[in-house]
């Protein structure tokens, strides 16, 4: 008589799905699911993000560039370039694995720093503030 010992595993492979739930920063219950492919690029993944871009986040979808995933403290997620498993996003058998989405500010006015231009610091005062990205410390 023989016996046969199958093994069950509950760990994901590489043909299993992940599901991902986005998660946007101060809109409560907001949220994307998109299923994907472990093999699947962070750019093909945001790119899908992008087109299930939810009303209400911002005026319009914003770019590829500024859209940032972090996931589980692991902190954003990237290079582009990089899949699911490179980037070690934890898979859930019993729910999706939640990603936080960031989207950074659009810049409108960006002035050269005294660095860039060779200009010496001045002291300004009242209205006459310095530009975003430079300091001053009045000690009297």
């Amino acid at each position: 008589m023989t016996s046969k010992i199958e093994t069950v595993s509950n760990a994901p492979t590489e043909s299993d799905s992940v599901r991902l739930k986005f998660i946007f920063a101060n809109k409560d219950g907001v949220h994307v699911e998109i299923e994907c492919s472990p093999s699947d690029t962070i750019e093909s993944i945001t790119k899908s993000l992008q087109s299930k871009w939810p009303e209400g986040i911002e005026d319009e979808t914003p770019s590829l560039d500024r859209i940032r995933l972090i996931c589980m403290g692991k902190g954003v997620l990237g290079p582009p370039s990089s899949t699911v498993e490179e980037c070690e996003v934890p898979v859930f058998l019993t729910h999706p694995t939640p990603v936080n989405v960031s989207v950074k500010p659009i810049i409108l006015n960006q002035k050269k720093t005294n660095v860039e231009t060779g200009d010496k610091p001045s002291v300004m005062t009242g209205q006459n503030r310095m530009p975003s990205g430079n300091c001053c410390c009045i000690i009297s």
